[in-house]
């Protein structure tokens, strides 16, 4: 069977790829080792990715796909997909063996809003239901889906030759191009032997991870008073514990649908501070974190693990780059090319923005002679875009040890993501990179804070203050929102354009 296209991977990045590419002409397969549902992270979206969805639903004629932009228009179209309401980010500073108390003046809280509404808001995905959404749009779509389907060799010649193992039997495929779009699993990137560029990267994070049932709302914690200064509701978001070294995430998905109840958590850590032991248990390992931190062992004692995956996850290191993103036949989806961290949920939107740009090089230049070099271009931002998110992270975890520092470098990332949101709706920019990484003004602020912060001593509280001023200084030119505002108190209500 000869294809133009054979996308590696059935995830809703491959799946979208197929059906765009169905859109513009050309004959494609999907391939897939496993099959749907299945369990899966990277569940929280991001005002950039909604937008994204939102611009390739309605450049590719995709109308199916559009509700998924808005928890509203999703609610109202697709109740049955696992989603929950975000309607921003909150943060909430831990200390080891103290309950967790609101300091004056929220001096231990941090919730930044990113939609004006419940209905506008962004979505938490349930990625075993929109995965399988997707890849049964495929299907529907009469796009061949081989799932179940394994890769034993992929050989290069005048066309790319797959040899793979389906049901036991043989299948053998042949396309002019290859996109591996999956992920972690990095199916091209062992295949044609990429170097490995991960030493590169800053960040160095492992995770554990689950789902559960049953974890009671943060917010049910609060006083009313309290509860009165939060712009949104502390648990429609992507909610951050933070702890020593480390934090915790929380993502519901809570909407009126057999999934109501459930909420990813993991804890994602330095591994500088908390090197892999595997002489110790994922379980174990949880429990003893957890157990350090009064309020967050009260809340998971009401708590069960569901299945899937009905057991701790327990990862190495997060961090990888792929040496090589892209050649003249095949092209890596930013989720295959690397992958630094999920702090600021950056990781739908930028397999999104990928698609988008790999999509455009597709419908202007295949067939031409222009098409390497705009791979070429399509590999070089991606790698941009990596190392970019990559010292933003790693900033906001050498502040981890102060919440004012971390609050104040955190306002980097908003900044760099309001920015690129604003230039998108208001101005109809649709071709910078994630989080501006093409920007030279913002990308050296960013360098700069980075690097002040991994080369600086323990800083006092007048070494804090003194950065956090030189921040709110220098991000001055794309700060819109009033971040670092006084008379906010670390409540923002409202920071993203409406669109």
């Amino acid at each position: 069977m000869r294809f133009d296209i054979a996308v590696l991977g059935s995830g809703f990045a491959g799946s979208l790829c197929a059906l765009i590419l169905q859109r513009l002409g050309k004959d494609v397969v999907v391939i897939d080792r496993a099959s749907h549902p299945r369990f899966a992270v990277g569940e929280s979206s991001t005002p950039t990715a909604n937008l994204v969805l939102q611009a390739l639903s309605d450049r590719y004629d995709l109308p199916a796909l559009r509700p998924l932009s808005k928890f509203g228009t999703w609610q109202a179209t697709y109740p049955h997909l696992g989603c929950g309401m975000k309607r921003g980010f909150s943060y909430f500073q831990h200390e080891a063996g103290r309950p967790f108390t609101p300091g004056p003046g929220h001096d231990n809280e941090l919730l930044v809003a990113a939609s004006p509404s419940d209905a506008q808001s962004d979505t938490q995905w349930l990625r075993a239901d929109v995965d399988a959404f997707f890849a049964g749009q495929v299907h529907d779509a009469g796009i061949p889906l081989f799932e179940d389907t394994s890769i034993e060799s992929v050989t290069s010649g005048p066309c790319w030759r797959l040899s793979c193992r389906r049901n036991r039997q043989p299948l053998r495929l042949e396309a002019a191009f290859l996109i591996d779009a999956t992920g972690p699993g990095g199916a091209l990137t062992h295949a044609l032997g990429l170097p490995d560029d991960t030493h590169r990267l800053h960040t160095r994070s492992r995770a554990l991870f689950g789902h559960f049932d049953g974890l009671p709302p943060w917010g049910s914690r609060f006083t009313s008073d309290t509860l009165r200064d939060h712009p949104f509701a502390c648990d429609d978001a992507a909610l951050h514990h933070l702890i020593d070294r480390g934090w915790m995430w929380w993502i519901r998905f809570n909407g009126a649908h057999r999934h109501n109840g459930r909420t990813s958590a993991g804890f994602v850590l330095d591994e500088r501070a908390y090197p892999l032991d595997f002489t110790r248990t994922a379980p174990a390992e949880w429990a003893a974190i957890r157990d350090q931190y009064p309020s967050l062992s009260e809340s998971f004692a009401l708590a069960r693990l569901a299945d899937p995956p009905g057991v701790i996850i327990r990862t190495g290191r997060l961090q990888r780059l792929a040496g090589q993103a892209a050649d003249a036949g095949w092209a890596l989806l930013p989720h295959a090319a690397g992958f630094i961290d999920p702090l600021h949920s950056t990781g739908i939107a930028h397999s999104l923005l990928g698609v988008e740009r790999l999509m455009r090089i597709v419908q202007a230049h295949w067939g031409r002679e222009t098409f390497a070099d705009a791979l070429t271009g399509y590999e070089r931002s991606v790698r941009e875009e990596l190392l970019h998110v990559d010292r933003i992270v790693d900033a906001g975890y050498a502040a981890l040890g102060s919440f004012r520092l971390f609050t104040a470098v955190t306002m980097l990332y908003f900044a760099a993501a309001i920015t690129y949101e604003e230039r998108r709706i208001n101005a109809g920019v649709d071709d910078d990179l994630l989080l501006m990484a093409n920007d030279p003004g913002l990308r050296d602020i960013i360098t700069h804070f980075h690097r002040r912060l991994r080369e600086a001593p323990a800083l006092d509280k007048a070494a804090v203050a003194a950065i956090e001023r030189d921040i709110q200084t220098a991000i001055g030119p794309y700060n819109t929102a009033g971040l670092f505002a006084p008379a906010v108190r670390n409540m923002y209500a409202y920071t993203a354009a409406a669109f």
